[in-house]
């Protein structure tokens, strides 16, 4: 009895540290960018979550599946490219969904948004070193001109949006 009872609880203690390190993998470890630059940015709080449903932003041809030339034929025009890398357990991801699908139907006249399945798409996903999802790459011309680690609400995206433009 008391060996089954040390068991159970040697695997609750390895199934709640990996609960832990799964979850801590889809948060950001700061909201600050990835590169050098300074930039205000602002995080997603619980008041600026909008009350649009994530299955309706899911559903949507947003999320369809770019072969590797798609890709990077839609990254390398002259206009400015915003790629979510997301994952589909991620909550943050999920979490700023709306806001892309936002920013998508608002800015499509100065900035092309496409959202990647980290995970679904390893093909594009990989050459980008990813340290965690959310995670936002701006691209003109091909190249990566900024790279942000974390979820953002709106107002922070639009403030990336209207720098890189």
């Amino acid at each position: 009895m008391e060996r089954r009872f040390f068991m159970n609880r040697i695997f609750n203690s390895i199934f709640l540290g990996l609960g832990v390190v799964l979850l801590a993998s889809c948060q950001s470890k700061s909201n600050e960018p990835m590169n050098q630059e300074s930039t205000t940015t602002t995080a997603i709080t619980p008041e600026s979550i909008s009350a649009t449903p994530v299955e309706t932003v899911a559903n949507s041809d947003d999320h369809k599946k770019l072969t590797l030339e798609e890709f990077n034929k839609e990254i390398s025009s002259e206009k400015l490219s915003m790629v979510d890398f997301y994952t589909t357990w991620c909550g943050p991801c999920k979490q700023m969904a709306p806001f892309v699908a936002e920013i998508k139907a608002e800015k499509s006249d100065i900035v092309n948004v496409i959202k990647v399945d980290a995970e679904a798409q390893l093909d594009i996903s990989s050459k980008y070193n990813l340290e965690g999802y959310p995670t936002i790459i701006f691209f003109k011309k091909g190249e990566v001109i900024f790279k942000q680690l974390g979820a953002l609400d709106k107002e922070g995206l639009l403030q990336l949006v209207n720098k890189y433009k």
